[in-house]
């Protein structure tokens, strides 16, 4: 009899704890940077905390890597999986990836990102899909 309540409060503790804070609810999406590619998106942050991160030459190369994402204080912070990276195009000016990106979040709302580094603000276009319209 004791299990079943104990059980129970495990559970609603594991679910209360877990999954993404209101802020990065709102953050996931697909970001663009429109004068590299308006097909392609630089910063895929999905909801279950997987990302792909693309460095576009566009025309000329294009180096993808899956990882996975967070909310740490006012940063975004993405763990980049190197042995999960894709490179489409010329492959001799490949450069290195980082295995970890830390940005502070200058600002965000439904259509766009804002972030800094170096204080230097850098704005990314969020597209939606249609399903999430």
């Amino acid at each position: 009899m004791k299990k079943i309540p104990t059980t129970g409060a495990l559970l609603l503790l594991l679910w209360s704890c877990g999954g993404m804070s209101r802020q990065a609810k709102e953050i996931a999406g697909d970001y663009y940077n429109v004068q590299l590619s308006s097909e392609l998106p630089v910063l895929e942050l999905k909801k279950d905390g997987t990302s792909v991160v693309r460095n576009i030459a566009p025309d000329v190369l294009v180096m993808e890597v899956d990882g996975t994402w967070e909310i740490q204080g006012d940063s975004l912070i993405i763990v980049n999986d190197l042995n999960r990276k894709r490179l489409k195009g010329d492959t001799a000016i490949a450069g290195d990836i980082a295995p970890r990106i830390a940005r502070k979040i200058s600002s965000h709302d439904a259509h766009s990102i804002t972030l800094s580094k170096d204080n230097i603000d850098y704005m990314y276009i969020r597209h939606h899909k249609e399903s999430e319209k």
